[in-house]
């Protein structure tokens, strides 16, 4: 006998949510690909016995991966007689395709419901949030790196920044003569510190897809940064000939909306 029976459930776009209620058409946004997604919220009600129940959720990839789980966790639900609602802003999922994606919802490891949304690539902005776009225009390092088991790990990195973009260098090998970014050239989710110009505090914190560069998009960027460079010297084109082989230039793309 089923542990509880799924009434309503749904995949969507926080903000899609505050502007059309929990029943708008199911759809997640990615600003690149593969990408953190824009903050969404998984919401379901249940109605199932009283007492604790193990409730999980899968979201399952077009190609059948599993790429996302909320749980499994014992959760308390009020009664068969009455609605038992659960909802999960998730803001870490990671996904490598867009299309249509199956929400698996399951009770003591059975399914018994799954719903259907869709992940769609949405163009990233030209200019971000104003408080994003200030600590990138206003200050020449940031902190970059990856976030691993809770914390971030991440060092002081000089970038560029242009057109909603960050372009950083990263030199593929340790060198004490170019900074090395934790994550690259592996991750392509990263996070961003900015901070405050001439203070040594942190202004804001974001994730940002990673995409590298090869050919010309290497080529432009890295004249970009070695325009940008303080403490380069000798003219720009020797630093570009003294990367090229050497260096990983990464555009980042901000998971901000």
């Amino acid at each position: 006998m089923p542990a509880g029976e799924l009434i309503f459930a749904n995949v969507l776009d926080v903000r899609q949510r505050a502007a059309e209620g929990d029943a708008a058409e199911g759809l997640v946004y990615l600003l690149s690909i593969p990408a953190r997604a824009l903050p969404f919220v998984v919401v379901r009600d249940w109605k199932a016995p009283t007492g604790y129940i193990e409730e999980q959720v899968q979201l399952v990839a077009p190609s059948g991966k599993v790429i996302h789980e909320i749980g499994p966790a014992a959760r308390h639900f009020l009664g068969s007689m009455d609605l038992t609602r659960f909802e999960d802003v998730v803001e870490d999922a990671v996904f490598e395709e867009i299309g249509i994606y199956l929400a698996s919802f399951l009770l003591s490891g059975e399914i018994l419901g799954q719903t259907e949304f869709q992940v769609v690539l949405q163009a990233a902005p030209d200019k971000l949030p104003k408080e994003v776009d200030d600590g990138l225009k206003k200050s020449d390092v940031a902190w970059i790196g990856v976030e691993y088991q809770g914390r971030d790990v991440a060092i002081p990195a000089w970038f560029v920044y242009r057109g909603g973009k960050i372009y950083v260098l990263s030199s593929r090998e340790p060198s004490l003569d170019e900074q090395s970014v934790p994550g690259l050239p592996d991750s392509n989710d990263l996070v961003v510190i900015t901070r405050r110009k001439y203070r040594d505090t942190s202004l804001g914190r974001f994730h940002a897809a990673a995409r590298l560069l090869e050919g010309p998009e290497w080529e432009d960027a890295a004249k970009l940064l070695a325009d940008r460079r303080r403490d380069r010297h000798g003219p720009p084109e020797e630093a570009i000939k003294r990367w090229r082989g050497t260096c990983t230039i990464a555009e980042l793309t901000p998971i901000v909306a």
